[in-house]
């Protein structure tokens, strides 16, 4: 994957089990539609989630919630990263007991902000350690009942970090408000992609001066303002070409396009091909 497409098409092989675990040293900046928990398994690795930056030794963890901006980096030579990627298909349970409304949904649909990174210090780092190391072991084996298994794991996981959460949130009324300069800004952007918005609006957005948020959000992002707009549309459209029957002009307009010739001209040196070769496939 290059730097002019930060949207990363993760590789799930069961489309019905939708879990995958990436044994790495290093990944690039990206951001998908999955969950991922960045476990490491060795070493030291400094691990970017939207504007923040952590170093993590062997048995912390990172947690990335879908369409978060990650990247990690091993820091030392035996540095090793288990990626667990997931969809939260996985746990759904469509309602019929309490344990969605009362901690899933909320957290699938964020209105509950848990925090991205868990230290060696913190209380639960070593339980859900080695319940991801349990979670792992199934997933490798992959034998009789692996699935059960690993769904069980998940779910004690989702239990230790909310127990761990709600904890942190009655010792610190403010934890809950935390905020990290671009962390709110890249998620209204992600929802409101077919908008137009200003340097000015985006900068007002996370208390900065125009020409420091130039900086700071191009460090973050790789880009400028506009071209990460761009993306975040050439990539909504891309999906409306394959999926829909709405016509090439109509979907420019859908993702916030003015005019079609621009719109084209945009697509083509993001994909390297033009909409009509996407609407043919």
């Amino acid at each position: 994957m290059t730097r002019s497409d930060l949207k990363e098409a993760t590789y799930i092989p069961d489309k019905t089990f939708p879990i995958n675990i990436f044994f790495i040293n290093k990944f690039p900046l990206h951001w998908h539609n999955h969950m991922e928990w960045i476990f490491i398994k060795e070493g030291k690795v400094k691990v970017q989630i939207d504007d923040t930056f952590v170093h993590l030794e062997k048995g912390e963890l990172a947690f990335v919630n879908p369409k978060q901006l990650h990247a990690a980096e091993g820091l030392t030579d035996h540095a090793e990263i288990a990626a667990i990627v997931f969809n939260d298909a996985l746990l759904r349970n469509t309602g019929l007991d309490c344990t969605e409304r009362l901690y899933l949904y909320p957290y699938f649909n964020n209105e509950l902000k848990l925090q991205n990174f868990l230290r060696k210090e913190e209380v639960y780092t070593n339980e859900l350690s080695r319940s991801i190391s349990c979670l792992i072991t199934e997933f490798e084996k992959s034998e009789v009942g692996y699935e059960l298994l690993v769904k069980a794991e998940l779910f004690r996981i989702f239990g230790l970090i909310f127990r761990y959460y709600h904890q942190l949130k009655e010792q610190s009324p403010a934890f809950s408000k935390k905020s990290y300069h671009l962390t709110g800004l890249l998620k209204f952007l992600r929802e409101h992609y077919n908008q137009e918005i200003s340097i000015e609006e985006a900068a007002r957005m996370v208390n900065l001066s125009p020409n420091h948020f130039c900086k700071v959000f191009k460090k973050i992002t790789g880009k400028t303002l506009i071209e990460y707009l761009h993306l975040l549309r050439i990539n909504e459209a891309e999906k409306m070409l394959v999926d829909t029957d709405a016509s090439i002009t109509e979907i420019a307009g859908n993702v916030g396009f003015s005019s079609i010739t621009y719109f084209g001209r945009v697509f083509k040196k993001i994909k390297n091909v033009p909409p009509s070769v996407i609407r043919k496939k």
